[in-house]
């Protein structure tokens, strides 16, 4: 199925005093450009093929969406982080430890 509608749309009549070539070649893309048309009115009518569309659009977006999060989390910057935040953390909590024994 054509996803993107032709440009070149023909007209009812062919051209004056066009040959009879001329008028089945007007008539084929008469044709195609119909066909073009009931497709995609067909694809805008199925809606269970919309909907699935969608989803896949969607999990595509949350598959690559949680790639870059692992991306960003394996970096080493953001393990340092996390690693002086649990250092610091722990620090926090023994001296709070501390105080109260």
């Amino acid at each position: 199925m054509s996803t993107t509608m032709k440009n070149t749309r023909t007209t009812g009549e062919p051209p004056q005093g066009a040959k009879p070539e001329d008028i089945e070649k007007h008539i084929e893309r008469t044709r195609a450009d119909l066909g073009d048309t009931v497709e995609a009115l067909q694809h805008k009518l199925d809606v269970r093929s919309q909907a699935r569309e969608r989803m896949a659009a969607m999990r595509d977006r949350a598959g690559s969406m949680a790639t870059s999060v692992k991306a960003q989390a394996t970096r080493p910057a953001t393990m340092i982080a996390a690693g002086a935040t649990v250092v610091v953390g722990g620090v926090v909590g023994a001296v709070a430890w501390k105080r109260r024994h």
